[in-house]
């Protein structure tokens, strides 16, 4: 058996991915040194071999909700394995890194309007219909990836369009509060919104500049040499010295800064599923890389009570108390003992003002379903603030 794809960076064709004798062989064509394919895998001349796709491929893989109904529909047509999966979605791969595939039909949009105020309750079970193929997308959560129109004279963005099923009722709901405490702790976020209906959350895609050139996108999973199975394996002390390899110089300090005030957050809100493909660094070349802005950002334990950690810190997968916190801010990111203390302040002040705003909504909020998830929402936030704020 023998399959292969052409690989671009940034419109430049630079090697070909081989799938030969159970292996994955990549070479590169070029040899130009600023036209690698990731970080982890400079130009050279020698192959990169490995037993399985190589995590820098492997990363734009569809997994659980989107892999479940691309199989089910394609299965019989052609293989979905992980090479027959990314010949599959290479035509929809677009980004500084890309694959040379045959276009298809022409991509289909819809205005931004359509999803903030939607009037058919099936709107996601569509948008799947219509874009799962053009959704290279990881993670279990429901999602695609939807090519938008804000307004006629603009031209056309892409968003994450996120639902959630009967598993993790008003997950849009617990992630659009989430990540707005991320926001008002001063740390970087993509644009979101949350639907007038409450069911979908909509993030804008964020590797891609204003005048419409992708940025270099980079996971843990990817800088780390691991599998996407792997993304619970290591700590998160690991991925501070990730940021502290890959981020260059002038970016590193704001990067660790931000890094320490994800993770009180992620404790605040008791994130189990900060594993390490929630996090990633952005490039324009070698000398310009930077953290990413923080995403999927959840409350677990709402639906896994006793959820623990993605990752160790410390030695420790149990949620970590204040003095932890500070310890790995100070030990792991490089932080003075007053700058953890400032940090981990502005992410509680944060966490305490959306707290109000959600009391605020609870008043008036006429769904019986929707007020008592917040009410739910609530209790899980102030129980962490308060085991946290002293």
């Amino acid at each position: 058996m023998n399959d292969s794809l052409h690989v671009k960076v940034s419109n430049e064709k630079v090697g070909s991915i081989l799938f030969e004798n159970n292996e994955y062989i990549f070479d590169y064509t070029t040899r130009n040194q600023d036209a690698f394919v990731s970080l982890s895998m400079p130009v050279r001349t020698k192959s990169y071999v490995n037993p399985k796709l190589h995590p820098i491929f492997e990363m734009h893989l569809p997994e659980g909700y989107l892999l479940s109904i691309i199989k089910k529909h394609f299965s019989k047509l052609t293989k979905t394995d992980d090479f027959g999966l990314l010949q599959l979605m290479a035509h929809s791969i677009k980004g500084r890194l890309m694959y040379e595939a045959e276009t298809t039909k022409e991509e289909t949009t819809l205005s931004l309007e359509t999803l903030l105020h939607p009037k058919s309750e099936t709107l996601f079970d569509e948008l799947v219909s219509r874009f799962a193929l053009n959704s290279p997308l990881s993670g279990v959560q429901p999602k695609v990836l939807a090519k938008v129109r804000d307004k006629v004279t603009l031209p056309l963005q892409e968003y994450i369009v996120k639902s959630w099923g009967a598993e993790y009722p008003h997950l849009a709901l617990n992630e659009f509060y989430c990540m707005s405490i991320v926001k008002h702790a001063g740390i970087e976020v993509p644009e979101f919104y949350l639907s007038d209906d409450n069911k979908l959350f909509i993030m804008k895609r964020f590797d891609i500049k204003e005048n419409g050139i992708y940025l270099g996108f980079e996971d843990m999973c990817v800088l780390q040499a691991r599998q996407a199975d792997e993304k619970y394996e290591g700590s998160y002390e690991h991925i501070a010295k990730s940021i502290k390899t890959f981020v260059s110089p002038k970016h590193r300090k704001k990067a660790l800064r931000d890094f320490f005030k994800i993770m009180v957050i992620n404790t605040l809100v008791q994130n189990g599923d900060a594993h390490l493909k929630n996090f990633g660094i952005l490039y324009e070349n070698i000398h310009d890389i930077w953290l990413a802005p923080a995403y999927d950002i959840v409350c677990t334990t709402l639906y896994i009570q006793k959820d623990i950690p993605a990752l160790h810190l410390l030695g420790s997968k149990k949620w970590w108390s204040k003095a932890l916190l500070l310890r790995f801010g100070q030990e792991s990111c490089e932080l003075s003992s007053r700058e953890t203390l400032m940090l981990f302040d502005a992410c509680i002040k944060a966490m305490h003002l959306i707290i109000r705003k959600i009391k605020e909504r609870i008043k008036v909020e006429k769904d019986l379903h929707v007020k008592e998830f917040l009410s739910s929402l609530v209790e899980v936030f102030q129980r962490d603030f308060e085991k946290l704020k002293v």
